[in-house]
């Protein structure tokens, strides 16, 4: 009896002992505020050992930094987010991987918080006639809205849609085209806000080649 019971234990094992890995990702959707710690935890439901651990921020392979913390051993993985920014924000991959195939699981994390920059108008110089675009764009959760503004007589004011030197060409990006120098060159500036404070507000400045015309009408 105990000769085939080691018989059956063996057989067992050898028949796991070529067998692909299989994991899974939990949790499968995180929200979390920025700041936070938080982390994603990847288990080997079966395979054959040794295993090989990596990780992917929407299909970029990740390391550890001084912020992100991968944590393996034999049989789990954890990915740690010391403090959560906006950029931690997308789609996380565990990938495992042995000598008879590999699997993956992946989770979306989103990151609740103030906006962050990631593309800032400048100072810019134009012709009369040019056409030419600017862009103001910031990242996080919820979406960030963007309003345009001109200084008017120390004062800020919306920057119309409806100017016929000026169109919104995308949520993000206006574009100019025949500015008058006496009219249109000033001061500019753009808010990104998404309802949780601070919003982001740049100031960048316009100038137009050329000399002044006068309307003499």
């Amino acid at each position: 009896m105990i000769l085939k019971l080691f018989w059956v234990l063996y057989v067992l094992n050898c028949a796991n002992s070529n067998e692909s890995p299989r994991v899974s990702l939990n949790p499968q959707k995180l929200v979390q505020k920025a700041g936070q710690q938080t982390y994603f935890s990847c288990l080997l439901q079966k395979g054959s050992l040794p295993v090989q651990f990596e990780w992917l921020h929407d299909e970029k392979f990740i390391q550890s930094s001084p912020n992100i913390v991968i944590d393996s051993s034999k049989k789990s993985s954890n990915l740690i987010f010391e403090s959560l920014s906006a950029s931690n924000a997308g789609n996380y991959t565990c990938r495992a991987s042995n000598n008879f195939g590999s699997d993956v699981s992946t989770s979306n994390l989103i990151v609740e918080g103030p906006p962050q920059w990631q593309a800032k108008p400048s100072d810019i110089r134009v012709g009369p006639k040019e056409r030419f675009n600017i862009q103001c764009i910031g990242i996080g959760h919820p979406s960030p809205t963007v309003i345009w503004k001109k200084q008017i007589d120390s004062e800020w004011r919306d920057l119309s849609e409806s100017s016929n030197v000026f169109s919104k060409i995308s949520p993000t990006e206006i574009a100019g085209n025949q500015l008058n120098k006496e009219k249109d060159e000033g001061k500019y500036g753009c808010e990104i806000s998404n309802g949780i404070n601070p919003s982001l507000w740049t100031e960048f400045m316009i100038k137009v080649s050329g000399k002044t015309s006068f309307n003499l009408w």
